[in-house]
């Protein structure tokens, strides 16, 4: 617990620090020349990076004996490079699956710190995963679900840190050279290389909503700890990188770079350490905007601007395992697991939130200003499937899909929608967020197709909502700030159809930076 305490007094100095640094530096826009590309030098990091990992995952390959099903000869390599049967959904554990996406956030910014397109950027983390599904494992199935997350993972991942990570870069001072090196090592990195011949450091005027708070949670605990009350993490960043957003000035046009990104953490935890995890990126990555707002004699905006763009995410959610076969075990050479009946899984998923639109709206009214998001996603995720445990407990279990026996989710399609509201007066302000997400199971594609024996679908919905208050402490960066939110859950496989309903309160005290 000492060391928890000393990582959450490490993190709130950082950002009070970042805080003071950003009040004495000048924050008018200045342009600054376009760095020139290096390609060159992106490429040689990029091939480093996939030899050290493969290097490092054929070091350790007896744990993955679950995944050899070639051999180094041309007849099995055209099975895999050519054959239906080369080309399937993994059936390894969650854990190993999700970070995929952030290979593919790596792989993005090998090219983006070194100042290529997002959209050359995204090729990086394409390329890098066809380099490592089809020669780094040459023995093992090209996975559909690893190739979805690393490319996805991309811009849904390294975008926005790419973003947020650049705007501490641009800024002097000690603690924003941390905070860059901490969200976006890559930039980090590449920015101390090149030394002397880095890009000068010309603050802009981004919008930006930084927040981290610590505080308690009252709610559902996990069924081994019979104590509803948890410490709780948030760190919340939004930066807006559409030129001249909060700005007064009229006019419309397109945007073919970036213009909103979103970065979130959230944990509870106790004695027993992290009860439960999530985390959430988000990027709109370019689309058509419009503004007409004007600044009175004492400086407050009046009038209204919004953007319709393209958006795309990635999002994490762990509760705490409460048996040690939930995700942990690793080297099977039989499609199943020997597992109890009834299962207890515990609920986990991570979507990547491929495309869809994203509409936002800002009405500014001197003191008052509001702001609204509403956006719709195509999904792909890996869902723990909520009406399990319940079908295990009664059901013959034997041949269902391989990770939903051995790790208790299911790869799915489906999608997402969500809505945002944002209401502040001087120091006070109000939240409220909704999102829907529905998953339907993916049939025909199981590693070990020919051996299943039922590969009936499953589905599962989540409604997220919550709302806030939060008040600036006058004269400080500090507010205070109360939580209210609900996570309504639903399952359904065969007949057993589940739901689940978890109230959650917080009250927290945060630094704005």
């Amino acid at each position: 617990m000492k060391n928890k305490k000393f990582l959450f007094l490490l993190i709130f100095f950082i950002v009070s620090g970042l805080w003071a640094a950003e009040n004495k530096a000048d924050i008018q826009s200045q342009e600054e020349a376009k760095p020139a590309m290096k390609v060159g030098r992106a490429f040689l990091e990029m091939g480093i990076n996939l030899t050290v990992s493969a290097l490092n995952y054929w070091n350790k390959y007896a744990k993955f004996i679950e995944d050899w099903q070639f051999t180094l000869t041309w007849k099995d390599q055209k099975r895999k490079f050519f054959g239906s049967e080369g080309l399937r959904l993994d059936s390894n554990n969650l854990r190993l699956n999700w970070t995929h996406a952030w290979s593919g956030a790596l792989y993005y910014n090998w090219a983006r710190s070194n100042h290529l397109s997002p959209f050359a950027s995204f090729l990086f983390a394409s390329g890098g995963s066809l380099i490592w599904e089809y020669i780094a494992e040459w023995r093992e199935i090209s996975s559909i679900n690893d190739h979805v997350f690393t490319m996805a993972g991309g811009p849904a991942i390294g975008e926005p840190l790419f973003q947020i990570a650049d705007h501490f870069r641009s800024r002097p001072g000690l603690a924003n050279r941390v905070a860059c090196l901490l969200i976006d090592p890559v930039l980090g990195i590449n920015d101390f290389i090149d030394g002397n011949n880095r890009g000068p450091r010309l603050p802009t005027r981004e919008w930006r909503d930084f927040r981290f708070s610590l505080g308690g949670k009252q709610g559902p605990a996990s069924p081994v700890d019979n104590n509803s009350g948890h410490a709780a993490l948030d760190l919340d960043l939004r930066l807006v990188t559409l030129p001249g957003y909060g700005q007064a000035g009229s006019g419309s046009g397109y945007s073919r770079q970036p213009l909103d990104n979103e970065f979130r953490i959230s944990s509870s935890f106790n004695g027993r350490l992290v009860e439960e995890f999530s985390s959430y990126t988000r990027c709109v990555l370019s689309g058509w905007w419009w503004k007409n707002v004007r600044a009175d004699a004492s400086g407050a905006l009046h009038g209204v601007e919004y953007w319709l763009g393209a958006v795309t995410a990635w999002d994490f959610f762990q509760k705490k395992p409460i048996v040690p076969y939930d995700g942990n075990d690793l080297g099977m050479t039989d499609p199943w697991f020997e597992r109890e009946q009834p299962t207890r899984y515990t609920d986990k998923h991570s979507t990547v939130h491929l495309i869809g639109p994203a509409f936002h709206l800002t009405r500014y009214a001197g003191k008052l200003t509001a702001r609204f998001d509403l956006e719709a996603t195509l999904d792909f995720g890996m869902i723990n499937s909520l009406a399990y445990n319940d079908y295990s407990a009664d059901h013959d279990v034997w041949g269902v899909k391989t990770t939903l026996h051995n790790w208790g989710y299911y790869y799915s399609w489906g999608y997402s929608l969500g809505g945002r509201f944002d209401l502040r007066y001087g120091g006070l302000r109000a939240q409220a967020w909704i999102q829907y997400q529905l998953f339907s199971s993916i049939q025909g594609l199981d590693r070990f197709q020919e051996d299943l024996i039922d590969d009936s679908c499953l589905s599962d919905s989540r409604l997220f909502y919550s709302a806030g208050l939060s008040a600036a402490i006058p004269r400080t960066p500090l507010f205070i700030s109360l939580n209210l939110e609900g996570i309504d859950r639903r399952g359904r496989f065969h007949e057993v159809s589940v739901k689940n309903h978890e109230v959650r309160f917080f009250y927290q005290l945060g630094v704005s930076f």
